[in-house]
This record gives C-alpha cells, structure tokens and sequence, in this order.
C-alpha cells in the first residue's frame, strides 16, 4: 500500500461514535506583507492551569506567540496549535484566522465563525471568538469550520477523535533548526503497517498528533516536504528515506492514554547541490538498525 494522504471533502455523511472506548472570495485588508489568512486552531489555555493566572490577558491566551506563557503553565504540554483533524473528545480549543508576516508574527484577525456541524453534535463553536469545545462523540468523517473577515470567508476540516495517545513532537530543519517543514504529513503506524493517523505539522514546526496505543512507527509523507529538503529525515541519530515504505522510524515502545513527547526532534535536510539524498541508517536494507514495517497490499 502505498503512503496514503489527507484529502478534502465537500459533503461527507457523519457517523456517530463514543468517546469512551482555502478560503474564497476578495481577502480582506490586511497589512502589506503578511501571508493569505487561513483558518487554525489553537490550544484553550484554561486560567486554572497557570501559576499566575492574572497576569495574562485574554488576548495574551489565545496566543500561541505570547512570550513566557507556556513557562507559566502548570501542565506545559497543555499549549500551542493544534492540527484541527487531531482533536479529540472534551478538548477545547479556539479557531482563529490568521496571516505570518515576513519575520515570522503571528496576526490573529477578527472573525466570526461557523460549523457544518449545524446541530452541535460534536461540539459547540462560539460564533464570535472561535472557542471550540468537543463533545463526546466521534466523527468518522471531517467537518468543516470557517471564519469570516471582511466579508471573505477562509476555511478547514476538522475531526473528534476518541480519547487516546497525544503525541507531541518538533520538525525542523538539520543544521539551522529553522521551521520551514509546516504543512508536511506524518502517517503514523501499527504494528502490521497499517496506517493509524495522519498530522500536519504547524507554523512553528510542532505537531501535536492523536494515535492509539497500537502505533508503533511514523513517517513523513514525501511529497509534502518543500522541494528544497531531501525526502529523508534524521531521528534519534538515524536517517530514514521517506521515499521508501519500509523506512519507518521507531515511536516510544508502550504507548499508553496522556500525553506522550517525542524523545527527539525531527530533523530534514536542505537540498545541497551535486549530492545526492542521505543514505539511510535507520532501515535494514541498508545496513542500520532493523526497524522494517511492510504496508498492507
């Protein structure tokens, strides 16, 4: 089987599971420079899990950029974008619209939000600030949610997903340790080499995935890396060619319900004129570490 990628859908029918177990139109006005909004979520940062909890403004909250707010942060896995198709059963997070200017800033946008989830049945969306709060059933089939600015309207999927493993983990370029990896995949695996979910790796180069307990190995889809790095990563001091089905690189052995941290960044490399991609270590059949998890026909 080759390596599967996230798709868009228009109208999709939902099924209901428990939990137990591009925008259109003119953009708006905006400050020269600045990227074409586009629609994220973000971590609710709740007061109850600050250590000075009135030193922050709400503003300050919903934030990621905010210097020092994850530092006062009780819990500080508790923070940061979150890939809105990996959000799971009585999570809150905010959806915002948002443009990156050319030094890296972060400008959240006034808007107003809607769901296609009409009925709430999967949560509840506030209109007017973007505050999401999951409810307790699944969605086996994305929905979407849009944000309004000046009349354009900007948009993306999203997912519930039962309560299981929440991965967290860094991609960033070999050498610099720049974030130039955001919108690369990582497709996770089981053990039989079934793919178990798919991440989309934010602005700031984080991922915050949501697998179960069963995945045992991850990759990044190839043909979601910016042309100018390899199809090749470096995990825990080993190379893996993402090229290859095979070369899947090694999660953390016993996963279980919480929070997990990746042990290691997640480093590619830029494309350096005249050599070739880096030869791989992490995989047997080139002579490193067996680590080979062959995809179901």
């Amino acid at each position: 089987m080759m390596h599967v990628q996230k798709f868009t859908v228009a109208m999709l029918a939902l099924i209901v599971v428990g939990c137990g177990g591009g925008g259109n139109g003119a953009p708006p006005v905006v400050n020269p420079g600045v990227t074409t909004p586009t629609v994220e979520a973000v971590v609710k940062v709740l007061r109850t899990n600050l250590q000075h909890p009135n030193n922050w403004t709400d503003a300050q909250l919903v934030n990621p950029q905010t210097p020092g707010l994850q530092a006062d942060l009780i819990n500080p896995t508790v923070f940061g974008i979150q890939d809105p198709t990996n959000i799971q059963c009585n999570e809150q997070v905010v959806f915002q619209v948002v443009t990156y200017s050319a030094d890296g800033t972060r400008n959240i946008l006034p808007a107003t939000f809607a769901t296609s989830d009409a009925a709430g049945t999967y949560g509840n969306l506030a209109t007017n600030t973007g505050d999401f709060l999951a409810g307790n059933s699944s969605t086996s089939s994305p929905l979407s949610v849009s944000g309004t600015v000046n009349g354009a309207s900007y948009s993306a999927f999203y997912d519930i997903k039962v309560d299981q493993v929440r991965l967290l983990g860094q991609v960033l370029a070999q050498g610099t340790n720049a974030n130039q990896l955001a919108g690369s995949l990582i497709q996770f695996f089981n053990a039989t080499g079934g793919l178990v979910d798919t991440v989309t790796v934010a602005s700031n180069g984080t991922f915050r995935a949501s697998v179960p307990t069963v995945a045992t190995s991850f990759t990044i889809v190839p043909d979601t890396l910016p042309a100018t790095f390899y199809h090749s990563f470096n995990y825990l001091g080993l190379q893996y060619d993402s090229g290859v089905v095979s070369c899947f690189a090694p999660l953390p052995t016993g996963l279980s319900a919480g929070t997990v941290s990746l042990p290691n960044v997640i480093y590619v490399s830029p494309r350096v004129s005249g050599q070739g991609t880096p030869p791989s270590t992490g995989c047997s059949d080139s002579g490193g570490v067996a680590h080979v998890i062959k995809h179901k026909a």
